[in-house]
């Protein structure tokens, strides 16, 4: 049986450490970052490859809402496009493509995320996960976690193990009124026969900070720790605790393995971050039309701003997101370094080795999100002034000639539940 974890995070507890399991945890001795960091440690990217500028006509190469990029065989670049998969080679030609937005065989209904193992790709929009060869032609469809569980796969990911799915009970308000509370996310394994789930291996909030309103909106409170796991190859499931720079990582049992630490100087909220969070929150109701009209709706800038930097933590959180690329290695993002940094200037992400090894820091710019670590470089999505969404591959600069990762991703060798 496997041992649910819960990971239970308060607004102004302290972080002292995910703790073992009846002792079975290992704790790497911690790796201290110095601060400012030295050139040596400090990388740069090389952009290698740009996808999305419309090609001789070819509407095939515009991208709408990217929510996924995975690397398959020989290096084929496999991107889900809202409720599409385009595929393109190495060199960014556009190959095929398949999906449309629809409820039958095949069809996507709000996709949400995509794996990719060996020859398999997995899509889900939430209430289904479907199996696609990577031709695209459909292989089974399944219900997350059986036709009645009233579970949701939120994402997915391919391990040596299995497929596993960040799942969630959905909820239904049934009368007005304020909102129910979130329920957590588990992090589990899904049988691609029945769809149906294991035991959970942790169980986390993924915005445990969250202020109801008195007008029922739910707002998260400004520099909450962002919980948001990742999973290896191996099927180690990396869990990030937001203050401190640490993670702890799970095996497929649900037990604690080890935890990665790497110590920084905390770093107190001041009232030019505060100003700068109310200038980028009052700014987002500027974006457009659709925007203005939901903050009128919702009294953004009246209730729900203030109610955010008043409720703001006063520790700045080290880690943003996580990235976990097949070997383990780590991309962590900062949330901040102690300056006050203005809104479009680039953003640090660290990288670690396995063992918790700072490899060094990169300054990746604030309109783009990486998705995918593989060898030397990391692919993401790039989203311009305009709106108009890309698929950019940087290669890193500065890393030493031993450094590289594995190209490809999993290859199953077993499905979930057994």
């Amino acid at each position: 049986m496997k041992r649910s974890v819960l990971i239970a995070v308060l607004l102004g507890a302290a972080c002292t450490g995910a703790g073992t399991s009846d002792g079975a945890g290992d704790e790497f001795a911690p790796n201290r970052i110095v601060e400012p960091v030295s050139p040596e440690k400090r990388l740069s990217l090389v952009e290698e490859l740009r996808i999305g500028r419309l090609a001789d006509g070819n509407e095939a190469y515009l991208l709408d809402l990217i929510k996924g990029i995975e690397i398959g065989p020989g290096g084929d670049i496999y991107v889900l496009d809202a409720d599409e998969v385009k595929v393109f080679s190495p060199a960014g030609e556009f190959l095929r493509s398949w999906g449309r937005r629809g409820e039958g065989p095949g069809d996507f209904d709000g996709t949400l995320g995509l794996a990719l193992a060996r020859d398999t790709i997995a899509v889900t929009d939430g209430e289904r996960v479907q199996f696609f060869d990577l031709g695209g032609r459909l292989l089974s469809s399944v219900w997350t976690g059986g036709p009645t569980s009233g579970y949701s796969a939120f994402r997915i990911g391919s391990t040596d193990l299995g497929w596993v799915v960040e799942a969630y009970r959905r909820t239904v308000r049934l009368e007005p009124g304020p909102a129910p509370p979130t329920p957590p996310k588990e992090v589990r394994y899904l049988d691609p026969g029945t769809g149906g789930l294991g035991e959970p291996i942790a169980t986390y909030l993924t915005q445990p900070d969250g202020v109801h309103l008195a007008s029922g909106q739910r707002v998260s409170r400004a520099f909450y720790r962002m919980i948001r796991h990742g999973v290896d190859r191996k099927g180690d499931v990396y869990l990030p605790l937001g203050l401190d720079h640490e993670v702890s990582v799970y095996g497929a049992d649900g037990v604690l393995s080890r935890v990665v630490r790497m110590e920084v100087e905390p770093v107190p909220v001041t009232d030019a971050m505060l100003e700068e969070l109310r200038r980028e929150l009052v700014a987002r109701c500027q974006r457009n039309a659709m925007w203005r009209r939901r903050c009128e709706r919702q009294r953004y800038v009246e209730e729900i701003v203030p109610a955010t930097i008043a409720h703001a933590h006063e520790r700045v959180p080290v880690i943003g997101h996580i990235l976990v690329a097949p070997d383990g290695h780590l991309l962590i993002s900062r949330r901040d370094l102690g300056e006050t940094r203005a809104s479009g200037d680039p953003r640090p992400y660290d990288l670690v080795s396995p063992e918790g090894r700072f490899v060094g820091r990169i300054e990746i710019p604030v309109n783009f999100r990486p998705w995918s670590v593989r060898g030397r470089n990391i692919l993401g999505s790039w989203t311009d002034e305009f709106g108009v969404m890309y698929v950019v591959k940087y290669r890193v600069e500065g890393l030493e000639d031993s450094y590289i990762l594995p190209l490809q991703g999993s290859a199953l060798r077993r499905s979930s539940g057994e």
